[in-house]
């Protein structure tokens, strides 16, 4: 059997795909598209030598996936990349990625993993569906490590708010709070690009094939999860803000009484 592997790295917070599909001559007829694929022929130019059975996807999300390269070849490529003004990050590389390999029978047909009950002819439609969804997976993968580090800041500030430990203006808090909210809109555009692309919508195999993959990952189990711990850190910083409301109120009714009580004072001045 022969095999495909694929390499997914979270590469950068984004990536300009029509800087890249331009030095490419990739035309971006659909600017709508959240991935550009390099063919073989423009990578045998970056590595010098025959690359017929290699490609690369760079999705607008940060995320790039690697088909049939070895590390070398890829460290050879993101350098090239860099030369292009293409700004990536060292420790999202390190830190996000995936690795999966699909096995092609003599006879042409493809399992999508080992242990699979399912085969179906191999097409290079299959590669692009699951670079796509390991790109998708490598993304939830971050949006979820995150998410347990914000939420877990936020929690232990709001245990001592709402046992009368902290005072809501300090400097501690408002950071806490700007970054709750920072990575709630970060993360919407992210999220909602979990959905299935509608280039593998257009055959019934394609759209069974790309919910079975994605069902391997578990996206939708985990997009869910991921909803409900968003739901939580909406709670926290509603919470923050009804305590800085409910303080605000409470200086504003102590302002008041202070100047009622000064009202008798300026009259026997006067």
């Amino acid at each position: 059997m022969e095999k495909i592997i694929f390499y997914t790295y979270k590469a950068a917070t984004k990536l300009p795909l029509a800087q890249i599909a331009s030095f490419f001559n990739i035309k971006q007829d659909a600017v709508w598209k959240e991935y550009i694929k390099i063919e073989s022929t423009e990578i045998e130019k970056i590595l010098k030598y025959n690359s017929e059975k290699k490609s690369v996807y760079l999705y607008k999300f940060g995320c790039i996936t690697f088909l049939n390269f070895k590390q070398n070849e890829i460290y050879i490529f993101l350098e090239y990349l860099k030369k292009l003004f293409v700004e990536l990050d060292n420790k999202l590389l390190s830190q996000f990625n995936e690795t999966h390999v699909m096995a092609v029978s003599s006879d042409g047909y493809v399992y999508l993993w080992e242990d699979d009950d399912a085969k179906y002819q191999y097409n290079k439609n299959i590669d692009d569906l699951v670079a796509t969804i390991l790109a998708k997976s490598t993304e939830l993968y971050k949006i979820e490590t995150e998410l347990s580090g914000v939420l877990d800041e936020a929690g232990k500030f709001l245990m001592y708010l709402n046992k009368g430990y902290l005072r809501a203006n300090t400097r501690k808090v408002i950071s806490t709070i700007a970054k709750c909210i920072r990575f709630k809109y970060r993360s919407i555009e992210s999220v909602r690009l979990l959905g299935r692309p509608s280039e593998f919508n257009r055959t019934i195999e394609s759209r069974q094939i790309f919910d079975k993959f994605s069902n391997f990952f578990e996206l939708d189990e985990r997009y869910v999860v991921l909803a409900n711990r968003m739901d939580i850190l909406d709670s926290i910083t509603g919470e923050y803000f009804s305590f800085r409301s409910k303080q605000s109120s409470r200086r504003l009714v102590l302002f008041e009484i202070l100047l009622l009580s000064l009202f008798p004072l300026f009259y026997i001045i006067s």
